[in-house]
């Protein structure tokens, strides 16, 4: 573990510590690089060329200077995470350095350092943080309603800064936190959802079944008048248009079909009567026609291109009315299944409601125990949180983020 005095912070340097302790390990000094020697283009093409070739064996560097262009993986083998970065990007992209095609080894370890007692414990909960919220909108699933608390980058993060911490509450916090909050998303989850039934059984479905219902008597008033009608009627076929009743099955829908040819596009027309019941044509943008007999509801058949198949049609729309009760009746009992479905469904309790009770007491008596907004700062202790400050930024780079 590194110590810096005070005299020694304003000069001291991580790269030649780093270089420094390395020679010590038996490494030649000069199989060392620094990425910030290599000054230019050209300087830098050659430092790469010697590490894929192995005259040099370790490049130490940042994450800006080390990043996106620094092709050396050939032969790396271990890569080594000194610091924390303020992204889990800049993670990604160190470890891309090695992690990636043109590596010969078939595994590269990565190392990351962490200081007990430190900033160190703030900097990887930043990007634990960071990363849940990347990895949320990353899935392409509704937060809403669904999703997961953290992925495995995620995890990894939290692991490192629950070992960065010396005390043990912190961890026990990080793991109450992630759960309080996956169950807090199934509560939402199931609140979301218990609304939605309750407007189901409530609204929805009794809505839908009163239609029904009331088509149901349209229907049945409309059969009652059709036998009404066959029973009355004095010859087998006739059918009215415009002015004029036509007695032959092709002269009625010749008719049929010259008066549809006038109708309007998009909308609905009436164009003669047939046994009691106005007839209505339907024309729609796209191209497809319907007769309709309509009563006390619609009855509705696509349009024939011949002037017999056309009269076929309205004469089996207009005897098949029966076949609508047994539709609707089905619907009726679909509707009502649903509907006590939906009650069923609303009356269960929420599984997790205990848990999420006792998870949140107990995050709320972590957050209490760990509490140190008003902790009184003796000389002590605020020269021990200094030193941390001073410590996670060695470059006098040190930089004031609110």
């Amino acid at each position: 573990m590194l110590t810096v005095s005070w005299a020694e912070a304003d000069t001291f340097d991580v790269y030649n510590y780093l270089k420094t302790e390395l020679v010590k390990q038996g490494i030649p000094a000069d199989q060392i690089a620094f990425i910030h020697d290599a000054k230019t283009d050209a300087a830098r093409d050659a430092l790469f060329r010697e590490m894929r070739s192995g005259t040099k064996r370790i490049l130490i560097g940042s994450t800006d200077k080390c990043g996106t262009g620094v092709n050396v993986q050939t032969h790396l083998t271990a890569m080594h995470h000194v610091d924390c970065p303020w992204k889990p990007s800049s993670i990604e992209q160190r470890e891309g350095r090695g992690l990636r095609q043109g590596n010969e080894n078939s595994e590269v370890a990565v190392y990351r350092y962490v200081t007990k007692g430190t900033f160190d414990a703030y900097s990887w909960s930043l990007v634990e943080n960071k990363q849940r919220f990347i990895s949320q909108v990353m899935t392409s699933k509704s937060i809403s309603r669904s999703c997961e608390d953290i992925d495995e980058a995620t995890l990894s993060y939290a692991e490192i800064k629950a070992v960065a911490t010396g005390n043990p509450l912190i961890k026990e916090k990080m793991e109450v936190d992630n759960e309080v909050q996956r169950l807090k998303m199934l509560k939402a989850s199931y609140d979301s959802q218990h609304y939605s039934l309750q407007d189901q059984f409530m609204i929805k479905f009794p809505k839908l079944i009163a239609a029904a219902n009331e088509k149901l008597n349209c229907v049945h008033a409309d059969i009652k008048k059709r036998d009404e009608q066959v029973l009355a009627a004095d010859e087998e076929f006739a059918i009215k248009v415009g002015n004029m009743t036509f007695h032959e099955r092709v002269d009625g829908g010749t008719a049929v079909l010259a008066a549809v040819s006038k109708c309007k596009v998009g909308e609905t027309t009436g164009i003669g009567e047939y046994r009691g019941f106005e007839v209505q044509v339907e024309k729609n943008f796209i191209g497809v026609n319907y007769l309709i007999l309509h009563g006390r509801t619609d009855y509705k058949v696509e349009l024939s291109n011949s002037p017999v198949g056309c009269m076929v049609k309205l004469e089996n729309c207009f005897n098949g009315m029966d076949g609508n009760i047994e539709f609707l009746e089905k619907k009726l009992e679909q509707y009502q299944r649903d509907m006590e479905q939906a009650k069923a469904e609303y009356e269960k309790p929420f599984a997790y409601e205990e848990e999420l009770k006792s998870k949140t007491a107990r995050q709320f008596e972590l957050n209490t125990q760990l509490d140190l907004e008003n902790k009184p700062i003796t000389e002590e202790n605020g020269q021990e949180i200094s030193q941390v400050a001073e410590n996670a930024y060695p470059y006098g780079e040190r930089k004031d983020y609110r």
